[in-house]
């Protein structure tokens, strides 16, 4: 199977304004929206280039900083042991890049700052489901995360019954096509993306602090059209950067995450096999202020 590519943009645009910087000795601020690339590689380039002629630069998704529903931070300097991030779509390369971005926000926050990743897999179909009988993931942060959802879909959809999405075969008999990519970080941390369109229709997340078992979970929440008010959040660090010359947060969250959206493409073109990723060794310390929006 051959590997997807996450944009049909020039794969050169990025090298000519930057050429343009160079040339003239000056530059202005940069915000590239979602994806840095399809390939590490560029996107490393890309992040060199920022620092090389010392431009501030943003990019990644608006789930980071929207509101979450309920309020929700993981405290700065919290030691993290499991996280779920769970989105209602079959789609890696786009929901899956928001849903990443969203967990990335959460975890960065951990004791030790960002270590990067160690390996990768994605599993597709039955695997899912055997995966999760085998316990690949906490079973319990997977119901903590679902129970975040308020788009529920299944049987919901039919008559308006509840369900328990937790419950044993509830999730195999509504979603057709399950993913699921689990990573390891480099410190340890596991952290699973579940994508299950015909369950929900959210982005939710879970974390599991330290050795007490303490779970914090939350929904990113989008306000619908008109207006869609999360973009809102994000336009607001967009010109905040623009006025002070320096980003919100690091443009390294999400280097970290497009490469980690290859590897996972790859570990999928390659029937599941569990990829090390060496070259995923981005390291980075997230603000200790909150980013996202409040009421």
């Amino acid at each position: 199977m051959p590997r997807a590519r996450s944009s049909t943009r020039d794969p050169n645009s990025s090298r000519r304004f930057v050429d343009v910087f160079r040339n003239d000795g000056r530059s202005v601020p940069v915000f590239n929206d979602k994806h840095l690339s399809y390939s590490f590689e560029q996107a490393s380039r890309m992040v060199a280039a920022s620092r090389e002629l010392n431009f501030p630069m943003l990019a990644g998704s608006s789930l980071p900083v929207t509101w979450r529903m309920p309020e929700m931070e993981v405290p700065y300097g919290a030691e993290i042991e499991e996280a779920v991030v769970i989105c209602g779509s079959s789609s890696l390369d786009s929901s899956g890049f928001h849903a990443l971005e969203a967990l990335q926000c959460l975890v960065e926050r951990r004791k030790g700052g960002e270590t990067g990743i160690r390996r990768v897999q994605t599993l597709s179909g039955d695997d899912v489901w055997n995966a999760l009988d085998h316990k690949k993931w906490s079973p319990d942060l997977m119901a903590r995360a679902l129970s975040r959802a308020d788009v529920i879909k299944g049987i919901t959809l039919v008559d308006a019954r509840t369900q328990d999405l937790a419950a044993p075969g509830v999730l195999k008999s509504i979603v057709p096509e399950p993913q699921a990519v689990l990573f390891e970080y480099r410190d340890g941390l596991k952290a699973t993306l579940l994508l299950l369109d015909g369950a929900v229709g959210n982005f939710t997340a879970a974390v599991r602090l330290d050795r007490r078992d303490r779970v914090l979970s939350t929904k990113f929440l989008l306000p619908p059209e008109p207006n869609v008010a999360y973009s809102a959040c994000l336009a607001h660090h967009i010109e905040n950067m623009i006025v002070t010359g320096q980003p919100g947060y690091p443009v390294e969250r999400t280097l970290l995450v497009s490469g980690l959206l290859e590897a996972a493409h790859d570990s999928r073109a390659a029937d599941g096999r569990r990829l090390r990723t060496p070259q995923l060794d981005v390291t980075y310390t997230a603000p200790r202020a909150s980013q996202h929006c409040r009421n």
